[in-house]
C-alpha cells in the first residue's frame, strides 16, 4: 500500500507510491488511519481505491512473468512503460539487497 506523509499532529496529509524524503512510513491497505484519510472504504468505490495500488503490483509482476517466459519482449511495450518497469524492478532489487528506502535512481532509470 502507500507511503504516507503526516502533519505535525500525526494526521495523514498525503499518499505516495514510493517513499519520499518526508514520507517513508508504509501502511497496509486495511490500516484504519489510511481508510479514514481516503474516505469511506465500505463502499465499492472505497474498496477499489484502496486496492488499486495492490493491483498495480499484480499487473507489474504479471508483465515481468510474461517477459521472463519470453511470451512478450519488453521492447514491445511503449518506451515509457519500459522505463517505469525497469526503474521499479531496479528499486525492488536494491531494497531486497538491503538498500535504504531513500535510495536514488540513476538519471537513465528516471527518464
Amino acid at each position: 500500500m502507500p507511503y504516507v506523509r503526516r502533519d505535525a499532529e500525526g494526521r495523514i496529509v498525503a499518499l505516495f507510491e514510493q517513499p519520499e524524503a518526508d514520507a517513508d512510513e508504509w501502511l497496509a491497505a486495511g490500516d484504519h488511519q489510511l481508510r479514514e484519510f481516503i474516505g469511506d472504504d465500505s463502499s465499492p468505490e472505497g474498496y477499489l481505491e484502496l486496492s488499486d495500488l495492490e493491483l498495480v503490483r499484480v499487473v507489474e509482476d504479471l508483465i515481468h512473468l510474461l517477459i521472463d517466459k519470453n511470451l512478450i519482449l519488453i521492447t514491445e511495450l511503449p518506451v515509457e512503460a519500459q522505463r517505469k518497469l525497469t526503474a521499479r524492478r531496479s528499486a525492488r532489487e536494491r531494497l531486497r539487497e538491503g538498500g535504504a528506502p531513500g535510495f536514488s535512481l540513476s538519471e537513465e532509470e528516471l527518464l
